[in-house]
């Protein structure tokens, strides 16, 4: 088994850099013209994006086929980069030959047509949608942040059952990535078929087991060696100016805490950018020392290689303090000190008070959000009352659907979150929000379709609430048809995939999944006139960016903590608006 040495690691990373560098740059490009063929597939379909709720098109027209095949070539493409390059990368110089960038390229680029075989499809089922959502194991940059969707997730979580099996499909996951290990590099380096692969990668990791987990062990043990070297050695000064204050000088602890923030900031970035393709290279090494086919190292001078790596901390560090001196200067134009994000009680009353209930929406109210959004669905007789689910058994204990009920029936439950309640009517909701608060009404369920939004419409109208209430839906035709018959109507459309100038969809409110918001979707969705809602961000870390952040609102079940954050930021000394504002930037 190759011996672990922090030398070797350090030896490697300038040329690691260029090679990562370098084909990020070539992917970048390809991507950049598949993606304006793809859009003009778009256009050419006759709509402006591909939504999770609005997609049934592409399998209609021809160009929306293009779009499908295009997206087959750039899945292809993201492989090849992000996965074949590094492994070819990495064989070549586990195995002492010369790494050529261009070959290495085109012989990804070739081989990525393994993966659309029967057996590759299920090794590519892996890398793209299992391994992002698990977190472990090789996957691509185009699905990193794949996540289970909050409103999926609070399912899971509020019902044991699906808990449970949740956590043993996570389970198992995760022993099908470990075993598999040495699939990809397989399929990749030697050249066999993916089922062959993974059966020896099995067969590998058993006989192996114990060597593999000490070889993890150790890898971690001197990455993080690595990383306190470069920390530490980066953030020394700055460290020295922020907690002890030289000379009490205000401008010398501004610098030095902007310098510290910048510092661990940039060096916490390049690690984890070096992170996967050095554990990459330490699998390869495990892989061809395992078939007794590694070849020794080639021994180089270790103090030669600290001494250009100290020589690269130095200019880094010249180059960091500029950087720092200059965001000093210029803090006005850089830190933002108000927020306007709204806050939207997500399904009532979120977390403080009973789901889809009026108690749930009073307490909204008490806490003076901006909004509160509620779910509707249709009886069976022809009203409207909340719910989320498809029945009543989580709220009520009842598997029936709200067409399954008429109204008397549905009015005879009694609701297990706020004990002494029925279910409400959309009409003994407006009586209540009138005046108070924003509604926003998601059309629900299997009853949301044209005779609902005429309903809705016709109802606000009557209470002259038009301008009190947003009509929002994950079903892009009803807002679609609401702006088209009725534009005086404020609506929004939530989806949580899109593909396209999603900011060009017709709607007053675009919401989107917490995972797939970021500064530039809520730039180009402002440019378009449209206000942007962010759901559900749950966790402090979320609320703080996302109040931070223009987004107009954010619907989320944590209200407090939402005021809290609100609060805090709008009593942050100059330095916490210094750590956050620059954690903002590098974030």
């Amino acid at each position: 088994m190759p011996k672990v040495r922090l030398a070797q690691y350090l030896r490697i990373i300038p040329e690691l850099l260029v090679y990562e560098l370098v084909s990020k740059a070539a992917l970048f490009g390809l991507v950049f013209l598949i993606k304006k063929l793809m859009m003009w597939a778009v256009l050419k379909s006759g709509h402006v994006a591909v939504t999770s709720g609005d997609f049934l098109f592409i399998f209609k027209s021809p160009f929306g086929w293009l779009v499908i095949v295009s997206s087959i070539v750039l899945l292809g493409i993201y492989v090849a980069f992000d996965i074949n390059v590094i492994v070819n990368y990495a064989g070549e110089k586990v195995c002492g030959r010369p790494t050529v960038l261009w070959r290495i390229i085109f012989e990804s680029l070739t081989e990525a047509t393994r993966f659309f075989t029967p057996g590759g499809l299920l090794v590519l089922l892996f890398a793209v949608l299992i391994t992002p959502v698990i977190g472990v194991g090789m996957s691509i940059s185009l699905t990193s942040g794949l996540y289970v969707p909050n409103f999926v997730a609070s399912v899971i979580e509020s019902t044991p059952l699906y808990n449970v099996l949740y956590t043993i499909f996570e389970i198992l996951m995760v022993i099908t990535i470990f075993f598999g290990m040495f699939t990809i590099p397989g399929m990749i380096i030697d050249h066999i078929s993916p089922m062959r692969a993974f059966w020896r990668s099995i067969k590998l990791v058993v006989k192996n087991f114990k060597k593999i987990i000490l070889q993890f062990l150790l890898f971690n043990l001197k990455f993080l060696a690595l990383a306190a070297i470069f920390l530490f050695s980066g953030s020394f000064l700055s460290i020295i100016l922020t907690v002890f204050n030289l000379g009490n000088d205000n401008s010398a602890l501004r610098l030095g805490t902007i310098s510290l923030v910048f510092f661990l900031g940039v060096i916490y970035t390049a690690l984890t950018f070096i992170y996967f393709p050095l554990i990459t290279i330490n699998v390869i090494q495990l892989y061809q020392s395992f078939k007794d086919e590694v070849r020794e190292d080639e021994k180089q001078d270790d103090g030669t290689v600290f001494s250009m790596m100290l020589i690269v901390v130095v200019i880094c560090y010249v180059l960091g303090w500029g950087v720092s001196y200059w965001i000093s200067e210029n803090l006005d134009w850089l830190f933002v000190s108000t927020y306007t994000t709204n806050i939207v009680c997500h399904r009532g009353g979120g977390f403080e008070g009973g789901e889809n209930t009026i108690p749930g929406i009073q307490t909204a109210i008490n806490h003076k959000c901006f909004g509160v959004e509620i779910d509707i669905q249709r009886t069976k007789d022809g009203y409207y009352v909340l719910n989320h689910d498809n029945s009543f058994a989580r709220v009520a204990g009842v598997g029936k659907s709200s067409d399954m009920m008429d109204l008397a029936e549905i009015k005879k439950l009694e609701l297990i979150n706020e004990p002494g309640t029925t279910i409400p009517t959309i009409e003994e909701v407006l009586d209540v929000t009138h005046d108070n608060i924003t509604l926003f009404i998601e059309l629900k369920g299997k009853t949301a379709d044209k005779q609902m939004c005429e309903d809705m419409v016709k109802l606000l109208k009557e209470r002259h609430m038009e301008d009190e209430c947003v009509l929002i839906s994950l079903k892009y035709e009803l807002i679609e048809y609401i702006e088209d018959k009725y534009p005086e109507m404020q609506t929004g459309y939530l989806t949580f995939l899109s593909l396209g100038n999603t900011a060009d969809l017709k709607c007053d409110y675009i919401g989107l999944e917490e995972e797939s918001v970021n500064r530039n979707v809520i730039e180009s969705v402002h440019e378009a006139g449209t206000k942007l809602l962010v759901w559900t961000p749950n966790s402090y870390e979320s609320q703080n960016s996302f109040i931070m952040s223009e987004a107009d609102g954010i619907i989320t079940d944590n209200i407090t903590q939402a005021e809290e954050i609100v609060e805090k930021l709008e009593n942050r000394d100059n330095i916490e608006m210094m750590f956050d504002s620059i954690g903002q930037i590098l974030g």
